[in-house]
């Protein structure tokens, strides 16, 4: 493990008495000592785009990978879910903020363009989303955030229209992500495609949350507030979303991406967390290229 934010690096073995939350804040100490690394950008000018509605939908998609990852649940339905519903309530289908979203739906309710307007050209949101250098080595993990982003993409041009994503339940929302998952990706990146209701209850929690709250730091307090066992996690991932904010272009955040995996993948976590973060970092990378922002 990394003994400081020097770039000397000590073998050693954890000790018996190391518990789960110490080799965690470890963790978190290496990602504060290589975000270090990093110059501070003070306009933030490339990531300005993203310091509004679209940031949350980010986070809320990186997070419901983690809780499906680490929960053995199906990582696709947690995390496009989530996403997807933080999407719609935050009205990045509409172009307004929150506030609002009356007004608009009582003006213009019988107004109906496409849902995809809220994404990315589709030959930018499913380019170069491996965080790997030799792609012809990429393991199914590896492609998790390109699969990622051509479900979402799928659903959509599927049902393309404004209005009837203004109006579907959660349950349904995630419903119509099911019918992409089977359809879309190798069954051997999936365990499950039954929908069941922690799934559903979980994506419904973040989406709202994602309004509610002001900020990525509040989402992820509430988050870890209402599942503790995903505390950790979260707190370590927070360690990511800071190093965000750090860089300055499109190439230094995904070397970022890239980059951070190192102190988790040479960490004494547990090796279930490692994955569940390492696709966490992946479906967020790909989020941030899908979304179109403000």
């Amino acid at each position: 493990m990394l003994s400081s934010c020097s770039n000397n690096i000590i073998e050693t073995e954890p000790t018996t008495s190391e518990t789960t939350a110490e080799v965690f804040t470890e963790l978190q100490k290496n990602i504060k000592c290589y975000n270090q690394t990093l110059v501070q950008n003070q306009t933030r000018g490339f990531w300005e785009r993203l310091f509004n509605r679209v940031l949350k939908v980010f986070v809320a998609d990186c997070v419901g990978a983690i809780k499906g990852a680490v929960s053995n649940d199906n990582i696709w339905q947690s995390a496009q879910g989530a996403s997807l519903n933080s999407a719609r309530k935050q009205t990045l289908f509409t172009g307004v903020d929150a506030i609002n979203t009356y007004v608009t739906r009582s003006v213009a309710s019988d107004v109906d363009t496409t849902a995809t307007q809220a994404l990315q050209p589709k030959s930018e949101a499913l380019q170069n989303l491996i965080l790997v250098d030799d792609t012809s080595s990429a393991t199914a993990i590896d492609s998790i955030g390109y699969y990622h982003n051509a479900i979402i993409y799928s659903t959509l041009e599927k049902d393309n229209s404004l209005n009837f994503w203004k109006s579907v339940s959660d349950y349904a929302c995630i419903l119509k992500i099911n019918e992409e998952i089977t359809r879309t990706i190798p069954t051997q990146t999936y365990n499950d495609t039954v929908l069941n209701r922690e799934t559903v209850d979980f994506c419904k929690f973040i989406s709202n949350k994602s309004v509610e709250c002001d900020d990525y730091q509040g989402l992820l307090r509430a988050t870890s507030d209402q599942y503790p066992k995903l505390r950790n996690l979260l707190e370590t991932t927070s360690g990511f979303f800071e190093g965000m904010e750090l860089v300055s272009s499109e190439d230094e955040w995904e070397q970022y991406c890239k980059g951070i995996i190192n102190p988790i993948s040479n960490s004494n976590i547990p090796d279930k967390d490692k994955k569940a973060l390492q696709i966490g970092i992946s479906v967020g990378y790909a989020s941030s290229k899908l979304w179109k922002t403000e």
